[in-house]
């Protein structure tokens, strides 16, 4: 037993994706149970993998400390996500709980429509200034929590969007270049009320992981990346979902959700929610 729940916790670490897909299937209340077991590090990964609905619902079953840490410890546009398919009051003790950069963010966010680009916009980019130093922002990009950082964002002093750096440009210029002189045109940026079936065609996403989000004065709001993107596209598509207990843990393995993971990992996937807790080391 203690191995396959050992295997069950490297799985979700290392595949949340995968992982997010068959949650998704299973009773809210099984679901559940099974965030109860995880540290908020183990389980905001996975969390944020899934639909936003079928997350919001795990986050309404378990207890409000709990729900805090998730969310404080997912990226930012998926606790967006994520609250706007909360109810209220519960929503907004959650929202001003959550750190104040990630609270305001957050709120920002939740004012456009769900099935527009700044719903999934994610805020966490690096924007500079123009008269920065190559070395300064290199200092920025290091201290910085972004994910995937491969562009720097220039902005003037209202964070409306002035050109981009790509990464390998800084680390090859001069410590003393200005980054205005390293910056390019942004090819493409997207209106923050772009719907997403709109967003989906783009010829540019053959050749980018993300683009720039601007609102209609081109202040920078942050990027929507190409897996988000195809999370909201497959959220508008989504049939409608089972009403709790039509999934059931014997049923997990039907649909061919494990078809990338071996028979082992498959067969103590089973035991989810039945793993005991694991704080906070999750080993």
């Amino acid at each position: 037993m203690a191995e396959a729940e050992n295997v069950t916790l490297a799985f979700l670490d290392a595949h949340p994706v995968e992982a997010a897909r068959v949650i998704e299937t299973l009773s809210g209340g099984d679901a559940a149970a099974l965030f109860e077991t995880l540290s908020p590090r183990l389980g905001a990964p996975v969390l944020s993998a899934m639909l936003p609905p079928a997350a919001a619902r795990i986050l309404a079953r378990i207890n409000e400390a709990l729900a805090l840490a998730l969310l404080s410890a997912a990226a930012t546009q998926a606790t967006v996500g994520m609250l706007r398919h909360i109810g209220e009051p519960t929503r907004s003790r959650l929202l001003a709980s959550l750190p104040p950069v990630t609270g305001v963010a957050t709120q920002l966010l939740l004012g456009f429509p769900d099935d527009a680009v700044g719903a999934w916009t994610d805020p966490d980019v690096i924007a500079l200034a123009p008269m920065l130093s190559a070395a300064e922002a290199l200092s920025q990009v290091r201290a910085s929590d972004a994910p995937e950082v491969d562009t720097i964002y220039v902005t003037d002093s209202s964070r409306r969007l002035q050109g981009e750096v790509a990464l390998q440009a800084l680390l090859r210029a001069p410590e003393v270049t200005p980054i205005a002189a390293l910056m390019q045109p942004t090819p493409v940026t997207l209106s923050a009320m772009m719907p997403i079936g709109s967003a989906v065609s783009l010829g540019a996403w053959q050749r980018a992981a993300s683009l720039p989000v601007v609102d209609h004065d081109k202040r920078l709001l942050g990027v929507l990346r190409r897996a988000r993107l195809a999370q909201a596209a497959r959220e508008r598509t989504r049939p409608g979902r089972t009403h709790d207990g039509e999934a059931s843990l014997a049923g997990l393995f039907a649909g061919g959700y494990w078809a990338v993971v071996s028979g082992l990992i498959g067969a103590s996937l089973a035991l989810l929610p039945h793993v005991k807790r694991v704080w906070p080391d999750d080993r």
